[in-house]
């Protein structure tokens, strides 16, 4: 069999898990996009401008999720392997408990020191009239933590391991409920706090018609989704959390990059740019399709490395590779070429022209952004599959520490039209980094796409 007849079925099971990662991440966008839409109605660039504040604490509860729903998924994918439901489900379970102690936590850190975050955030000063808005955007959002984890490790696992259509049906259900009660309890209470009250709300309401929903369909006791309930166990945790780690420092040190851009704009530049920020993430899809890739990217070769087959894993490398360059091209080609339209869906009749404009060259800056910061994607995850963790945390730390130090050089130095680009130069600088790296694992700079299996690494870690 030729390398091209062998990698079709591996592209397919690729692409079948991108599929829907991809769908989970739009369902997540979209709810992210709904309550930029409320908020822009019914608060205006002030609202955004206070819900960006908050921003990076807002954030942290998708590290955290993301943190918990890694491990889970390599853990129930890894016992899957090995065809033992009995430990999947106890895993499953496991992990949907501890995920929900994690978020409670959280929410408990941000309802007990929340005065003191919102001012380090920037709410002080001339942007003290924020902080009433910004602090229920905290308060009430951080409940949104347990419910979301919860919907998010029920939809991914129940997607690889049953019925991909019904997942897909039942995900985006889900959204509708959400857009339906945010929508009615926001034009309730059009206030900061009501648009997120409504949101928690809508979430508990899709967790309940999930859990009701396996509870009816899955009835097959060697099904892991069998009698989904709480287990305060300790088995598989430690390694589960393991192995989400460098996706929750991943978004750690986003967020730390977040709070740190949004102090810069609001020292170089005015509300408006921060306005336009907050407006641009919520329109921004880049993220959808990096989240998605990095875990078919974990799921397709976490299968290759589980059949300890090296030959086998090359050509899973390969193929998911070249994969990924095609995306990154087309995805940011296209949100370069998009980003009118999509951002005239969320600016109201009204809406400051300064914010539009702003928001339109963030986007296409992200467009371009997105072709190397997709291709660091792939080599973050491709390390955690294959156990090369340190590779990934200096892959991470690396990542932050020259976006952080290009914000600061340009932002104060040039000026806030220079200060978009440092995320672009940041992310071509890391992926010369990266490969750096596989150089120094196959003995010369990558020819071809099997070059970047690290069998050297591999085989020393």
């Amino acid at each position: 069999m030729t390398t091209t007849n062998q990698e079709t079925p591996i592209k397919k099971i690729f692409y079948k898990a991108l599929r829907f990662m991809l769908i989970a991440d739009i369902v997540q966008s979209m709810q992210e996009m709904m309550l930029d839409f409320f908020i822009s109605r019914h608060l205006g660039s002030n609202g955004l401008a206070a819900f960006g504040i908050t921003y990076p604490l807002i954030t942290f509860i998708m590290a955290l999720m993301a943190w918990v729903v890694a491990g889970v998924q390599a853990i129930c994918a890894r016992d899957i392997g090995d065809n033992d439901n009995v430990n999947a489900h106890m895993h499953l379970c496991t992990g949907l408990t501890w995920g929900v102690i994690i978020m409670l936590v959280f929410t408990l850190l941000c309802w007990a020191f929340h005065y003191p975050l919102i001012t380090a955030l920037g709410a002080t000063d001339e942007y003290a009239y924020l902080r009433n808005a910004s602090t229920d955007a905290l308060l009430v959002g951080s409940l949104t933590g347990p419910f979301l984890c919860t919907l998010v490790i029920l939809l991914t696992n129940l997607f690889f391991n049953e019925k991909r259509k019904f997942t897909v049906v039942l995900g985006l259900s889900t959204i509708f409920v959400q857009f339906i009660i945010t929508a009615i309890i926001s034009g309730i209470y059009p206030t900061m706090a009501g648009i997120w009250g409504g949101y928690v709300i809508s979430l508990a309401v899709s967790d309940a018609i999930i859990l009701v929903t396996l509870r009816i369909c899955c009835k097959n006791k060697t099904s892991i989704f069998y009698h989904i309930r709480p287990m305060f166990r300790f088995d598989g945790v430690s390694a589960s959390l393991k192995i989400g780690l460098p996706e929750l420092l991943c978004w750690g040190y986003f967020i730390l990059s977040a709070a740190l851009r949004n102090g810069i704009i609001l020292r170089i530049s005015n509300e408006d740019a921060l306005a336009a920020v907050t407006l641009s993430d919520g329109a921004e899809f880049g993220e959808l399709l990096q989240t998605a890739a990095f875990y078919a990217v974990l799921v397709t070769i976490g299968m290759a490395v589980g059949s300890k087959d090296r030959e086998k894993y090359r050509i899973y490398v390969s193929s998911v590779a070249k994969s990924i360059l095609k995306i990154a091209l087309i995805g940011g080609i296209t949100m370069m070429l998009i980003a009118w339209p999509i951002l005239n869906l969320f600016i109201e009749e009204g809406e400051s022209q300064a914010v539009f404009d702003i928001a339109l060259k963030i986007l296409i800056i992200y467009g371009f952004n997105f072709i190397f910061y997709l291709l660091n994607n792939m080599f973050s995850s491709l390390y955690e599959a294959i156990g090369l963790i340190k590779y990934a945390h200096l892959n991470y730390i690396l990542e932050v520490v020259l976006y952080s130090m290009l914000m600061l050089v340009l932002g104060y130095n040039i000026g806030i039209d220079a200060f978009w680009f440092a995320q672009p130069l940041a992310e071509i600088l890391v992926l010369f980094f990266n490969l750096g790296l596989a150089w120094r694992s196959c003995g010369h700079f990558p020819r071809s796409f099997t070059d970047l299996s690290f069998d050297k690494a591999l085989s020393e870690s």
